[in-house]
C-alpha cells in the first residue's frame, strides 16, 4: 500500500513508520520535526520523508493523491501549550486536520486518526468506555482547546463515513512512553521527570501528586494501531489505546528513581506556578480496554517498570551515562 503518514518524524509517528515499512508498505512522512528519529529510516527506497507543515493546503493536496490510507498524528500536544497558545493549537489540532480529512474524501483514502484520552475531559466515571459522555470545563478555559479540537476532528469523521462512505479508525492514546519520547522536559509527565533525574535537579510534582494516569509501552501502542488500521471489522470504530495499570503521580516519580538509580529529591509544586491561570488538571484518566482486545486479540505486554527501565536505558546510553 501507499500510505501516508503526518507527524511521521515525532515519537510515535516514527515507530509506526518504521512498523509500516517491515510490513512492505511505501510510506511518506510529513513533520515539522528534524527528521532525527527517523534517521535509521531514510536508506529505505520505500520512504520519504517532507520535511513541512500539515497546515500548507497545497502540499497536502499534492501529497494525497494515491494514497491509500493516512495516518493522521500531526498535532500539538502539550499541556503548556494549551493554555500559553490556545489558538495555534487549534489551528494545527482542529482546522488543518479537518482540511486534511477533507482532501482524504476527495481521493478516498482510508483515515487511522490519532486522538486522544482527554476527549473524556473530566468523567468522574472511571474506567472510560469508547462510549462514555464527555465531560469538560467551560469554554473559556483554554486547557480544553485541545480535547475539544479532538473531539470536533472525531465528530466530523463520522459524519464523512455518513455522508461519504469513507472509512476511518479512531485511536484514544492513554499515555504512550519509551525510546525517542519528544524533547525531555516537556510536554508529558514521563519526559518533564526523566530530565530532572537524568539532571539531577529537583523532581517537581505537581499539586498533591495523587492524580492518576495509565502508561502503554510505545511497542504495545504501535502493534495495536497498525492491527487495528488493517482489520476490516475495525472500520469507522473507536478504540482506547492504553492499559489499566493505574499510577499515581507521586508513585511515578518514585518508581523512575527506583528504577534509574536515581538521586534526585522529589517535591510538589502548584499548578499555577507551572502553567499559570487557565490549566485544571483531571484526577483520574483510566480506559476500559476491553473493545480493541476483543477487536483483535490485544493486550499490552510490557509492565510499566520494564519499559520505564528500556526508557531511561536508552537515555542513560543517549548522554554517555
Amino acid at each position: 500500500m501507499d500510505i501516508l503518514v503526518t507527524g511521521g518524524a515525532g515519537f510515535l509517528g516514527s515507530y509506526i513508520c518504521q512498523r509500516l515499512l517491515e510490513l512492505g508498505h511505501k510510506v511518506t512522512a510529513i513533520d515539522m520535526a528534524s527528521g532525527e528519529k527517523i534517521e535509521h529510516l531514510m536508506s529505505d527506497r520505500k520512504f520519504t520523508f517532507i520535511q513541512d507543515s500539515v497546515c500548507d493546503l497545497s502540499l497536502m493536496e499534492h501529497q494525497m493523491k494515491n494514497k491509500e490510507v493516512l495516518f493522521h498524528l500531526a498535532a500539538i500536544a502539550d499541556p503548556l501549550k494549551y493554555v500559553t497558545n490556545p489558538l495555534n493549537v487549534m489551528e494545527v489540532d482542529l482546522l488543518a486536520a479537518i482540511n486534511t480529512f477533507k482532501l482524504a474524501a476527495e481521493n478516498r483514502t482510508k483515515i487511522a486518526f490519532s486522538s486522544t484520552s482527554e476527549v473524556f475531559g473530566r468523567n468522574p466515571d472511571i474506567p472510560w468506555k469508547e462510549t462514555d459522555d464527555r465531560v469538560l470545563g467551560a469554554t473559556s478555559v483554554n486547557r480544553w482547546c485541545y480535547s475539544s479540537s479532538k473531539a470536533a476532528c472525531e465528530h466530523f469523521l463520522f459524519a464523512l463515513h455518513k455522508q461519504e462512505k469513507l472509512p476511518f479508525i479512531i485511536y484514544r492514546f492513554f499515555n504512550v512512553y519509551g525510546p525517542k519520547l519528544d524533547d525531555l522536559g516537556h510536554g508529558r509527565v514521563i519526559p518533564i521527570f526523566l530530565k530532572q533525574f537524568l539532571h539531577q535537579e529537583e523532581v517537581t510534582v505537581h499539586g498533591d501528586g495523587k492524580q492518576t494516569r495509565t502508561f502503554i509501552y510505545v511497542d504495545d501502542a504501535v502493534d495495536a494501531v497498525v492491527r487495528l488500521a488493517f482489520c476490516k471489522k475495525a472500520e469507522n470504530e473507536v478504540f482506547n489505546i492504553g492499559t489499566d495499570d493505574e499510577c499515581n503521580m507521586h508513585q511515578l516519580a518514585k518508581t523512575i528513581k527506583k528504577v534509574g538509580g536515581f538521586k534526585s529529591k522529589i517535591k510538589f509544586v502548584d499548578y499555577q506556578q507551572v502553567f499559570g491561570k487557565g490549566f485544571e488538571d483531571i484526577p483520574r484518566r483510566i480506559p476500559d480496554t476491553s473493545k480493541v482486545s476483543k477487536f483483535i486479540k490485544w493486550k499490552a505486554k510490557v509492565s510499566l517498570e520494564e519499559g520505564l527501565r528500556r526508557t531511561i536505558d536508552y537515555y542513560k546510553k543517549k548522554k554517555g551515562l
